[in-house]
């Protein structure tokens, strides 16, 4: 049934109407995006999960100046030297005219600000 929680309670059970401010579940990507930043950092290894230990050790790499292999981990997550990626930009690009990069979020509506 959508919006109640039924929980086994003693010899029972219980209905109840979830609380109108409950935090919605992280999102499946966000979770997967920690995970491979992790792998990637070696940080985690194949098969191990992310945990809090592993994202406390995160967390310290990024306290002082970034290392080198921190740098090639994001640049290889964010695919920053994927040749496919960097055509596909370009051509959205073209494709958008001169003016594309000067696209500025105004309320809901999206606006290019021509010179």
């Amino acid at each position: 049934m959508a919006g109640i929680n039924i929980a086994k309670t003693g010899g029972g059970f219980s209905i109840c109407k979830p609380k109108a401010g409950a935090r919605p579940k992280s999102a499946p990507a966000a979770r997967a995006a920690e995970l491979q930043v992790c792998r990637s950092l070696g940080i985690v290894k194949d098969g191990e999960d992310v945990t809090a230990a592993a994202l406390d050790a995160f967390a310290d790499r990024f306290k002082d100046q970034l290392s080198p292999d921190v740098i090639v981990a994001m640049r290889g997550l964010f695919k920053l030297d994927d040749s496919s990626a960097v055509d596909v930009e370009e051509a959205l690009i073209a494709h958008g005219g001169g003016g594309a990069l000067d696209l500025v979020q105004n309320g809901d509506d999206a606006v290019a600000q021509l010179e």
